[in-house]
This record gives structure tokens, sequence and C-alpha cells, in this order.
């Protein structure tokens, strides 16, 4: 639609005189009054781009309905008409707010300029209030996103920190519903032995799927997302052709990635209003995804390393009853190792020192009771060489 010009004048002449010549071309929308009442209600109804006005009305005149438009806040630029000469009313009009004023008669050429530099001056105060109105909503979008950033930041150094999965679950799925005004939120991870998603945590989820927590799920939206480790964003009837979108009318799937390895999904999704969701949303929700990835991964470690730990302790605690009982053994060993020695070695002093006046039938009797203590030796030495076996 063209510039709006709003001709104000009781000559019909005039009206026509303008009308016809100076704003005859489809780039005009001419609206007319005759007075300055006239004027007022078409100002009601309509925002004109130029208002061209006589100084001399029937009734109100031309000065009164200046005033009458600043009352108003009419915005629009006003270029008077008055008799030539008449340099008083022209200061006069200039000190009410006109933007120009043109001499009676009036010449077609004089009016078109001011015209010009009038409207040139409307499309620079319109594109100033868009650059105004586009920065302050660059601003406000600035703003947002800041917030949403250092709220996320915030969240992610507190998912982080968590040491239990459940309440790394939580918190995420609370801060991914606060970031995207999401109707429900779930994750899903992989399970490594059987290599399906479950469905291992959810928040506001529509009952359907209530019932599937903890178990497998299948979802062609998430095994695409695992498979190419990349965002999804879908609505409308794009989400309605697989069956895991025909219940809801927007969702967002985000990969859980470690060293480019998909370990799950982190998926919004609205069912109960029509919201659908953009890239904006899926950026956010990549950056609590990468932090949710790192407390998935971070639990595990640290659950595995207490597990290792148990284990560790276990073992060693093992090990100290079976070098006890080695010890024990050991000992009980030698203590009954020394009276057969001792008694074997006794017997040989003696029989050294009385060889030779014994007979051979008592001598004989020394020596075997002698040799039965070396056997004796022998065998708890034999004992010995096969400690207790350690507990496995």
């Amino acid at each position: 639609m063209g510039q709006t010009i709003l001709i104000v004048d009781d000559d019909p002449e005039v009206r026509d005189l303008l009308r016809e010549g100076v704003f005859a071309g489809d780039e005009y929308r001419v609206l007319e009054a005759r007075d300055g009442p006239d004027a007022l209600t078409l100002l009601g109804q309509e925002a004109p781009d130029l208002i061209l006005l006589d100084l001399v009305l029937p009734g109100l005149s031309g000065m009164d309905v200046l005033v009458a438009f600043g009352s108003h806040g009419v915005q629009a630029p006003v270029i008077v008409m008055t008799e030539d000469r008449d340099l008083s009313a022209a200061v006069e009009a200039f000190r009410l707010g006109a933007a120009d004023v043109v001499a009676k008669p009036l010449r077609e050429a004089e009016v078109a300029a001011a015209a010009d530099r009038a409207l040139a001056q409307v499309r620079m105060r319109h594109e100033r209030d868009a650059l105004v109105a586009e920065l302050q909503a660059a601003n406000e979008q600035l703003s947002a996103q800041v917030t949403a950033l250092s709220t996320l930041h915030d969240i992610g150094e507190s998912v982080v920190a968590l040491r239990d999965l459940e309440s790394v679950f939580n918190r995420v799925l609370e801060a991914a519903l606060a970031l995207t005004h999401a109707d429900h939120a779930m994750l899903l991870l992989r399970d490594d032995r059987s290599d399906s998603l479950i469905l291992r945590a959810g928040q506001n989820l529509p009952l359907a799927m209530l019932d599937r927590l903890g178990s497998a799920v299948r979802d062609e939206l998430a095994d695409l997302v695992m498979q190419s480790r990349e965002p999804l964003v879908a609505s409308g009837d794009g989400l309605r052709r697989f069956k895991a979108g025909r219940d809801r009318y927007a969702v967002a799937y985000i990969p859980l990635t470690v060293q480019s390895a998909a370990i799950g999904v982190l998926a919004v999704g609205n069912h109960q209003s029509a919201r659908a969701f953009d890239q904006g949303h899926a950026r956010l929700l990549k950056i609590l995804a990468s932090y949710a990835a790192m407390a998935i991964v971070s639990v595990r470690l640290s659950v595995m390393l207490d597990q290792r730990s148990r284990q560790l302790a276990q073992a060693q605690q093992e090990l100290h009853a079976w070098q006890m009982q080695r010890r024990e053994w050991f000992r009980e060993g030698f203590a009954a190792l020394r009276p057969p020695l001792e008694t074997a070695q006794s017997a040989l002093v003696w029989l050294e020192q009385n060889a030779a006046d014994l007979p051979v039938e008592v001598l004989t009797l020394h020596l075997t009771d002698v040799a039965v203590r070396i056997r004796e030796a022998l065998a708890h030495l034999r004992a010995l060489e096969q400690p207790p076996a350690q507990a496995e």
C-alpha cells in the first residue's frame, strides 16, 4: 500500500489539484477533509503519512487545527498552505509544529518538493523506529540468551558435581523443561549389553510412556539421533510420519556424546501445547546434553572406582588373613619339628660318648629311636613344603 496523504482544505479545486496533480501516482493514497472537525474525525480512523493543511478554514482555523493535532499526538508531518506574503502566519505555523509552508496559489512543483522532503523525513523516522525496534528485540534476545547461558552454566556445574545417577537425571530433566518450556522431557541411555535404548528417566511424560520407564524402547527418532550424533528438531505433519511422534506436536532430540560416541539421548516434547522448538532451543539443549554426558560418565566412573576400591580393600583383608594363617602354620610346624630333632640330637650325642661300651643290641635300639625321630622331622618338613592355599 502507498503512502497516505490527508488534504485539509475547504476549496474542492485545491483538493482536486493536489489529488490529481501532485499525488496522482499509485504510490499515494489520498484522504480529503473540508474542515478541522472532518480532519480530526479521519485521524481517529487513519494514520496518514503526510498532512496538507490550509490555514483558512470554516469554523476552526488552521492554527486551531494545528494545536488540536499536537494535543492528539499526531505524528505525521504537516505542510501548511497559506496566502503568499503572510509571513507572520508561517512563523506561527512553524511554532505550532508545522514541517513546512507553501504559499497559495499553489505551484505543483513547490508542493511536490515540500512533500518529498516531508515524506523523506517520514521514511527516515520509520527506518529509525524499525532499527530501534530491531535493536531492542536483538538486545532482549541477547539478554535472554545470556541469562539462559548463565543459568545453563550454573546448572552444568551443579549437574557435574552430583554423585548419583538419579540426581543427575532429575536435575538434567528439570533444566531441559526450564530452558525450553516443554511439556515433558526424558532421558534414554544405551545399554552396553543389549545395545538397546533404555528409558531411564522422564518428567511429565504422557501416560503411554510412563509404563515404559526402565525398559527398552523403540524410538525411530532417537535411533536416528544416535546414528547421526546430530540434534533433531521436528514438529507438525512431518513429525507425525514417525510412530514416536504421532501423539506429540513438537520434539527436540539431542545426542549425549562422549569422545564422539553416543551414549544416549536427551529429548523434550510438547504433547499438550502446540508450540514448536527452534534452533535456539536445540543449542541450549546441546550444551545441557554435554554437561549431562560428562556427569553420567563421571558418576559411572565414580561407581566403578568405589566398587574397585571395595574389592581391593576386601582382597587386602583376605591377603592379611592368609598371611596370618600362614605365619601361624609355620609357627606350629616349627614347634612340632623342634622336639624330634632335639631328641635325635641328644641321642646322637649320647651314642657318640657311649657307643664303645654298649652292646650291639642296645646300640641298635638307640639308633632305631634316632631314625624314628628323624623320620618324624622329615614328615613335618614335607608338610611345611605345602602351606595352606590363599583364599580366592
